[in-house]
């Protein structure tokens, strides 16, 4: 599951109706990837909505968190904690869900799109932004504080699509494939698209106005079916690695391992906590935040290797100051010595010697040392 459809919300909303009534307690947050809703009902005690940023939503049981929480989480709770969760609802057939919190005086809507990116959106009941977590200038709508708040509607609604209106959209596609017509233009989805053409006994591949029209009322019969599943929600393993979580039993997972869980909720929460690791993205400031942060780490390191070796060199300048008389008068030995004798044969004379130290022939350089 790369990111949540709208038939996986569609089975969502169902399990989540339950929390309805509850109390927002507190709200935590992960980074900018996760926002954690802790709710407090009387009739089942604490419970917590996991939103993964465009990615998924669902009942948890358990939160990982930041210490420190982030700008739009402290957002969050001056507006929304100690509010009552009174409802939440989708926007068919669109991947957006609309939270409704309440207290006596007021109602504050917090919108959730789980396409693109993603993103949070909080409104006061006039519907008009408070603020969002992240910022957008559309060409046909903004996604900003004080703008009205306006989302995107696909022409056709897959929830309540009668024949005319499916034959219209097949004929009408700008896919050259079914299966991607159903997955982009009809909103389904990847998998689901792949389900509903293996049902029909379909090539996936044909082009959308070659589909049969006697198979229409089929089509529309398979789409009612599986919105009407019974959830039967499971992890799919393929090679022991989890290939995919779903509300509900598909054909085309026939062949695979899985494993089952008693919601929906369940599953995800135990794909995304143990199955699979979500990547989180630096964003462009963190980035060069980070790599301002190496260079200066560098360019420290250099700093005291320089502050070291300058200490070295004028340690080095001190002694010979303090000692040049009597550097000098050794320089001037060693030059007379030169005329005389061979390197090797000056080594060997001033071995033991109280100053020079040592002879590097090789180099023709001596080394000294003073007290």
């Amino acid at each position: 599951m790369k990111q949540i459809s709208s038939l996986d919300l569609h089975f969502l909303v169902k399990e989540l109706k339950e929390l309805e009534g509850s109390r927002a307690d507190r709200i935590y947050s992960l980074g900018r990837e996760e926002i954690y809703i802790q709710l407090h009902k009387s009739s089942v005690g604490k419970k917590i909505i996991r939103v993964l940023i465009g990615k998924s939503i669902f009942a948890a049981e358990a939160k990982s968190i930041d210490e420190t929480p982030s700008g739009f989480c402290m957002f969050l709770r001056k507006h929304l904690e100690g509010k009552f969760f009174d409802s939440i609802e989708q926007l068919e057939p669109e991947r957006i869900l609309k939270l409704t919190f309440k207290s006596k005086e007021e109602s504050k809507f917090l919108y959730l799109e789980f396409f693109g990116k993603g993103n949070l959106i909080l409104c006061n009941q006039d519907g008009i932004i408070l603020d969002s977590l992240i910022h957008h200038q559309f060409k046909d709508r903004n996604v900003a504080p004080k703008e009205k708040y306006l989302y995107p509607i696909m022409a056709y609604n897959f929830f309540d699509i009668n024949e005319k209106k499916l034959s219209e959209l097949l004929n009408n596609s700008k896919k050259d494939k079914l299966v991607t017509s159903l997955a982009v233009e009809l909103g389904l989805g990847g998998i689901y698209s792949e389900e509903i053409c293996m049902l029909l006994e379909i090539d996936k591949n044909i082009k959308p106005a070659d589909f049969p029209q006697q198979k229409i009322k089929k089509f529309l019969a398979i789409i009612k079916k599986l919105i009407k599943s019974k959830v039967k929600a499971q992890i799919v393993y393929k090679d022991k690695q989890a290939l995919d979580v779903t509300p509900i039993e598909l054909g085309s997972h026939k062949n695979y391992e899985k494993k089952e869980f008693s919601s929906f909720s369940l599953a995800l929460e135990h794909y995304f906590t143990n199955e699979v690791q979500l990547v989180k993205k630096e964003s462009p400031y963190t980035k060069k935040i980070n790599e301002l942060m190496r260079i200066m780490g560098e360019q420290g390191t250099a700093i005291k290797e320089m502050q070291t070796k300058e200490e070295e060199i004028r340690k080095n300048g001190e002694a010979i100051y303090n000692n040049y008389g009597l550097i000098k008068e050794i320089l001037i030995e060693l030059n007379k010595a030169k005329g005389k004798y061979s390197w090797e044969e000056i080594k060997e004379k001033l071995k033991g010697h109280k100053i020079v130290k040592e002879v590097n022939a090789k180099e023709r350089k001596i080394i000294v040392e003073f007290d």
